[in-house]
């Protein structure tokens, strides 16, 4: 992609300027990470242990003992160059795990200032155009092409923003009531718990998506839910300021904009930490 509108196009306009200056402190700049370096062009992996079915209770907490036990990301890096910014006003880190029914996401994200305009119940708004948010694609199982993935945001308060793509940011069409990104009939079914903490300048998302939502590609045989040992590709995002601000999980290296599935990184279900057998 060349050219890339940012009211136009949901989460994955990457100029190279403002590639350059992602680093930049905006809103309130906190702690600095701790070294993350993901600029080498390999796949960050994952392991995301299974948990027992109602372990979890979506509030916002990330307090129960299946989330001290989930897979993490570490800190998410620059988008373009996978290196750690000096500072930055979306700082995140992720964690997740899974059961039978759901995958379990929780996200941290150190923005002193989180904003949304939107209301927990609007329907698909803009939220990457004015919103503090955290965002997930996902492709099931690791074919290693763009082919039928999906994405959800989730901002500060709640607001949900969700649809599922046949390829690299398409189908895109123009409607009298503005630009369809996708299929956006899809409907995630998230559940979905923010809690925000002003004083330590932190917001939390904790997500449950049911997997009921989710079906294999055209042409694969991708379990759902998966079976320990599977791989999926994820990638995690965290924004604010209209994309201005934002930090990745995985990179893009150049590689194209947000929705490119090739970079996403690899989640690797298993049966308990440390593990990869298969049922």
């Amino acid at each position: 992609m060349t050219r890339c509108q940012r009211s136009a196009l949901p989460l994955g306009c990457l100029l190279p300027a403002l590639l350059l200056t992602l680093g930049g402190c905006r809103g309130g700049c906190g702690k600095r990470f701790s070294g993350a370096d993901r600029g080498d062009g390999k796949i960050p992996e994952l392991r995301a242990p299974k948990t027992k079915a109602g372990a979890i209770r979506i509030d916002g907490r990330l307090d129960e003992a299946a989330w001290k036990h989930a897979g993490r990301t570490g800190p998410f890096v620059h988008p373009g160059n996978g290196r750690e910014p000096r500072h930055s006003s979306v700082k995140a880190t992720a964690r997740v795990t899974w059961d039978d029914q759901a995958l379990y996401v929780g996200c941290t994200v150190h923005d002193a200032n989180p904003t949304s305009p939107f209301a927990r119940d609007a329907v698909d708004p803009h939220i990457w155009t004015r919103s503090s948010a955290v965002e997930l694609m996902i492709q099931p199982g690791d074919p290693g092409h763009n082919q039928h993935y999906y994405e959800l945001q989730v901002d500060v308060k709640g607001a949900v923003w969700d649809t599922r793509f046949d390829d690299y940011n398409r189908p895109r069409r123009r409607t009298p009531r503005g630009t369809h990104f996708g299929h956006q009939s899809w409907a995630s079914g998230v559940q979905r718990a923010v809690a925000v903490d002003r004083t330590r300048g932190l917001y939390t998302v904790e997500l449950a998506l049911p997997w009921r939502s989710f079906r294999s590609g055209p042409g694969q045989k991708t379990a759902i839910p998966p079976r320990p040992g599977d791989t999926w590709r994820i990638n995690l995002y965290s924004f604010r300021d209209g994309q201005r601000a934002a930090l990745a999980w995985s990179p893009l290296l150049g590689q194209g904009n947000f929705h490119r599935s090739s970079r996403f990184g690899r989640v690797i279900f298993v049966q308990t930490p440390g593990t990869t057998q298969r049922n």
